[in-house]
């Protein structure tokens, strides 16, 4: 018996301890720090102890992360595109344009290769991880296209490049906002237009905002992307690799959350396009995504991979004449 409690003393000790700074918009008992608890026995068989310390502001996060109270972040790809670019530009509007491009993109992310791609100066993502389809909430249904977008105040939320390209490409009035400011100002009527997953319909009671005259455009712009940024040397070689793994083993999981979400919202707040106005989004889309790699916003080589997977899987798109 006291040779078996040594054995396990023993190898708890030898665990190494690692602290991960995690955003959640609800905190300690959030729906991130709920999916993230099943890392933590996984990552013991890896040899590692892990301890998570929720932030509801994920600049706070990140700043810790900076300062090494942390050895790995996760973060939305609005804030963990400074760490890893690649990484950063998997959320580009229009670049993953069906679940089973998701589910393509997440595969080839999860190869050993993958790794290089994934890692930039001292930091590597991770853990590349979806919070579903990201719509159009507008406060009046007669905002139904990008036409109707211009003059439009538009959230920009924590200077994300990529909704600022979007509004000053649309001729809408960017309104920059936190995530402690969005919701109420799009609740109050001082924002006629969010860009955000089903998961905040609830999360932040935009049900206030969209009222009697307003509702979501039922059309995905992008995929949301939460990162898990790490520092390299202090993992070991193959963490990045076990943990892409993992998340891609979790992809069911993670779907099921997202159509929940997507269930909870009343179905008079959908507003259905038809096929041109789909069309012309998708022209927009590119548009931006293109606009943002001349400004060395996005990843050509991610931008790239997309392309091909988009054209794998629906070779008639018009787009695959030429590569990104």
């Amino acid at each position: 018996m006291s040779i078996l409690l040594t054995m396990f003393a023993s190898s708890s000790f030898a665990l190494e301890r690692k602290v991960f700074c995690v955003w959640d918009p609800v905190g300690r008992s959030g729906p991130v720090m709920a999916f993230y608890s099943d890392l933590i026995p996984k990552a013991q068989a890896w040899g590692l102890s892990i301890r998570f310390i929720a932030y509801t502001d994920e600049k706070v996060a990140a700043n810790e992360f900076k300062a090494g109270k942390c050895e790995a972040v996760l973060l939305s790809a609005i804030l963990s595109r400074q760490f890893v670019k690649f990484g950063g530009t998997m959320d580009a509007i229009g670049a993953i344009s069906s679940q089973k491009g998701l589910e393509m993109v997440l595969k080839t992310l999860a190869r050993p290769r993958a790794g290089k791609l994934m890692t930039q100066g001292p930091f590597e993502v991770v853990a590349t991880f979806p919070v579903g389809s990201m719509y159009a909430f507008v406060n009046n249904r007669s905002i139904n296209s990008i036409e109707d977008f211009a003059g439009r105040r538009i959230s920009v939320l924590n200077n994300d490049p990529q909704a600022l390209k979007f509004a000053k490409l649309a001729g809408a009035s960017p309104v920059g906002t936190t995530l402690s400011t969005f919701a109420p100002m799009f609740n109050n009527g001082n924002i006629d237009i969010l860009l955000m997953p089903a998961l905040a319909y609830n999360t932040f009671e935009l049900y206030h905002g969209l009222g009697e005259r307003g509702g979501i455009i039922d059309y995905r712009l992008y995929y949301g992307m939460l990162q898990t940024i790490a520092r390299k040397s202090e993992f070991p070689a193959d963490f990045g690799h076990k943990m892409r793994n993992y998340i891609f083993t979790r992809l069911r999981a993670i779907d099921r959350l997202v159509k929940d979400a997507e269930k909870e919202i009343p179905s008079k707040y959908w507003i259905n396009v038809d096929q041109f106005t789909k069309d012309d989004i998708d022209h927009f889309s590119k548009r931006v995504r293109l606009a943002l790699k001349k400004d060395d916003v996005n990843h050509p080589t991610a931008l790239k991979l997309l392309w091909k997977i988009r054209c794998r899987l629906d070779r008639s798109r018009g787009e695959c004449t030429r590569p990104e």
